[in-house]
C-alpha cells in the first residue's frame, strides 16, 4: 500500500516537470509529457455573397477579408501516462486557446487491465479516446490539427466508456450525456425545454488487419421537443445516427506512405464525430464548421411533424495524403444532404506542410492550404439564400514543443 501510494505521489509530480521525462519507481514506469502547439497565419477570404430575398438582386457581398492570426492552440496538452505490470493509467489535459483565460480541460482520463498478459485481450475503462474517426490520419496543422475536418474526414469524439480489445478488433460502449446539450441547444429557442433521453450507450467497433482499418458506430436516442409558438408541446423525436468508415496508410518505400480514408454517416453530429464546412472564422481558421445535425420536420408555418418525424442529414467524403519523409500534402472533399435545407452543403480542402525539426523537442512547421466552402447551409422556407460559397486561402507557420 506504500509502495503504492509512493508511486500515484511520484505521479502528481512528474505532472509538474519535477522529474525527467521517463523514470522507474518500483514496479512502475512513469511517463510525464507535454505538448505546446502554437501558430501565426495568414488568411484570405472571398466569395459568401447572400441574395435577400434571392430574387430582388440585393446582393450583401462579403467577399475579400484578409486577416492575420496568432495563438495558443486549444488542443495544446499536457499528461502522465503510468504501467504497472497489467496495468496502465492515462491522465491528459487540455491547456491552450485563443481567449484571455483558459481554463484546463479533461482530454483523457482512463484505466486498462489486460487479461493474461493480453493474450485474451484488455479492457479500457474512463474518458477514452475514438476508435473510428480518420481526421488524425491527415496532419493538416493550421486549423487546430484538426485534418480535413468537414472535408472530407471524421472528428475523434473522446466520451466517457469501456473498451475491449484483442487482437485487431476493439468494441466500445459510450455515454450520450457529454452530448446532450449540444443536441438539446440544436433545438432551443422556438423548441423550448426540449429534453434528450439516452436509450442506449453509442457502440462504436473497428478491426484492423496491417494497414487497413474499418469500424462503424451506431446509437439510439429520443429527444421530447415542445414549440409554445405553435402549441406543438410534448412532441417525442426518434434520434437515430451512425457511421462507418474504412482508413488504410500503406508504406510505398522507406520514406514514403500513402493515406486513403473515406466515411458515410447519418446524423453523426449527434455524437460530434461528423461536421459540414459553413464559412470562415477570423481567428485562425479557413474553414469553420458546424455539426451535421437532424433537423426536426415541420411544414412552411413551423408546425413540428405529428408523427415525431427527422429530416436526417446525411454525409460522405474522403480524403487522400502523400507523405515523403518530412513533407506532407492532403486533398479531401465531402458533401452533406437534408432534405429540408434549400441546398446540399458542399466542402473541399487542400493543404500542404513541411516539417523542420530544430532539436529533439522543437519543431517550426510550414503550410499554406485552400478551402472551398460551397453552397451555405439554408432553409427551404427561408427568405435568404446563398449563391455563392466562399474561398479560403492560408499561410502561414505552426510551432510546436514536444517533451
Amino acid at each position: 500500500m506504500r509502495k503504492m501510494l509512493f508511486t500515484l505521489i511520484l505521479v502528481l509530480f512528474a505532472g509538474t516537470g519535477a522529474f525527467a521525462k521517463t523514470f522507474k519507481a518500483g514496479d512502475s514506469t512513469i511517463d510525464a509529457y507535454a505538448s505546446i502547439r502554437a501558430y501565426s497565419a495568414f488568411n484570405h477570404t472571398d466569395g459568401g455573397q447572400i441574395a435577400s430575398p434571392p430574387d430582388a438582386g440585393n446582393i450583401l457581398d462579403a467577399s475579400d477579408r484578409s486577416r492575420f492570426a496568432i495563438g495558443l492552440q486549444a488542443n495544446s496538452r499536457a499528461g502522465v501516462r503510468w504501467t504497472h505490470g497489467d496495468f496502465f493509467f492515462h491522465n491528459e489535459f487540455g491547456m491552450g486557446g485563443d481567449t484571455a483565460t483558459t481554463n484546463l480541460t479533461l482530454r483523457l482520463l482512463y484505466g486498462d487491465y489486460k487479461f493474461a498478459g493480453g493474450e485474451k485481450g484488455r479492457i479500457r475503462v474512463g474518458q477514452l479516446p475514438g476508435t473510428v474517426h480518420t481526421f488524425s490520419l491527415f496532419d493538416r496543422k493550421l486549423n487546430g490539427d484538426s485534418g480535413l475536418q468537414g472535408m472530407g474526414t471524421m472528428i475523434e469524439a473522446r466520451r466517457a466508456g469501456i473498451n475491449y480489445a484483442i487482437g485487431g478488433f476493439s468494441i466500445s460502449a459510450l455515454s450520450m450525456r457529454q452530448d446532450s446539450n449540444m443536441v438539446t441547444g440544436r433545438y432551443s429557442g422556438a423548441y423550448a425545454n426540449s429534453e434528450f433521453s439516452e436509450i442506449m450507450p453509442r457502440i462504436e467497433a473497428s478491426y484492423v488487419i496491417s494497414s487497413v482499418k474499418i469500424g462503424g458506430s451506431y446509437v439510439k436516442s429520443s429527444i421530447t421537443a415542445n414549440n409554445t409558438s405553435t402549441g406543438d408541446l410534448n412532441k417525442r423525436y426518434s434520434l437515430d445516427a451512425g457511421h462507418i468508415v474504412f482508413a488504410a496508410n500503406p508504406k510505398i518505400g522507406d520514406n514514403v506512405k500513402l493515406t486513403v480514408s473515406g466515411f458515410y454517416s447519418v446524423n453523426g453530429g449527434m455524437y460530434q464525430m461528423v461536421s459540414m464546412v459553413s464559412g470562415n472564422n477570423d481567428a485562425e481558421a479557413v474553414g469553420r464548421t458546424a455539426w451535421a445535425l437532424p433537423q426536426l420536420k415541420t411544414d412552411a408555418d413551423g408546425n413540428m411533424s405529428a408523427t415525431g418525424e427527422m429530416d436526417n442529414t446525411t454525409a460522405f467524403g474522403g480524403a487522400v495524403a502523400l507523405t515523403v519523409k518530412d513533407f506532407e500534402a492532403g486533398f479531401g472533399g465531402q458533401s452533406t444532404r437534408n432534405d429540408a435545407w434549400q441546398d446540399d452543403v458542399n466542402g473541399m480542402g487542400f493543404y500542404a506542410n513541411y516539417r523542420f525539426k530544430l532539436g529533439s523537442y522543437f519543431k517550426i512547421i510550414p503550410e499554406v492550404g485552400y478551402v472551398h466552402t460551397g453552397k451555405r447551409l439554408t432553409q427551404k422556407t427561408s427568405a435568404n439564400r446563398v449563391v455563392d460559397g466562399e474561398r479560403g486561402f492560408q499561410a502561414g507557420l505552426a510551432f510546436r514543443i514536444d517533451i
